[in-house]
């Protein structure tokens, strides 16, 4: 019994700790309306959740596709499909992110997506959910190390304390394992289960 309530303590620690810290890693966005905006390598881009602005901005550098990590209760990505850009949501919620885990499938396609120039992958602040995607993305795709991931990871802000992401680190991402660019067919199927993608209007 006093193990149960000790587990559910440190549970709700976590959670609260991770609302803090998400409350608090909010920033005024820069000019061109992306926060923590970064290139990952030529034609893919990271950062937080764009303004009106920042969808213009990556319309002009030629993004098509947008990898949307946060949920449609922190932000919309309207703005995305008003400017003929195609939304690919793969949500990963704040029980995920804190007291469960991303689920490993829709960590790999999102990876995956990142092979392709034209996309922008975000979260609400590009910090924690991006970190994690880009990161697994530099070990499967680009055979860094872990080591010099995870230092990109905390230089954009990555916060370990969302244990929910720092296991999904520790436990999906292998040095030693690509990870295979799926078929278009692949990726139609999973997105029937998994993933909603939302065509522009």
């Amino acid at each position: 019994m006093k193990k149960t309530i000790h587990k559910t303590a440190a549970l709700w620690t976590v959670a609260c700790c991770a609302l803090l810290t998400l409350c608090g890693c909010a920033s005024v966005a820069p000019p061109h309306g992306i926060p923590n905006f970064s290139q990952v390598k030529p034609g893919v881009w990271r950062g937080g959740q764009p303004t009106a602005a920042g969808w213009e901005y990556l319309k002009l550098l030629g993004v098509k596709w947008d990898v949307k990590l946060n949920t449609e209760n922190e932000a919309s990505d309207d703005g995305a499909k008003a400017h003929g850009i195609q939304v690919i949501y793969l949500p990963i919620t704040l029980v995920q992110q804190t007291v469960g885990k991303p689920d490993a499938t829709t960590l790999n396609v999102a990876v995956s997506t990142l092979e392709r120039a034209g996309t922008f992958v975000h979260c609400q602040h590009g910090q924690d959910r991006t970190g994690l995607v880009v990161g697994a993305y530099r070990v499967k795709v680009g055979h860094w190390t872990k080591i010099a991931a995870y230092q990109e990871m905390q230089a954009h802000g990555f916060h370990p304390m969302l244990r929910g992401l720092y296991w999904s680190w520790q436990e999906d991402v292998d040095e030693q394992a690509d990870i295979a660019s799926p078929s278009r067919d692949t990726r139609e199927d999973h997105g029937s289960r998994q993933m909603k993608t939302t065509p522009a209007e």
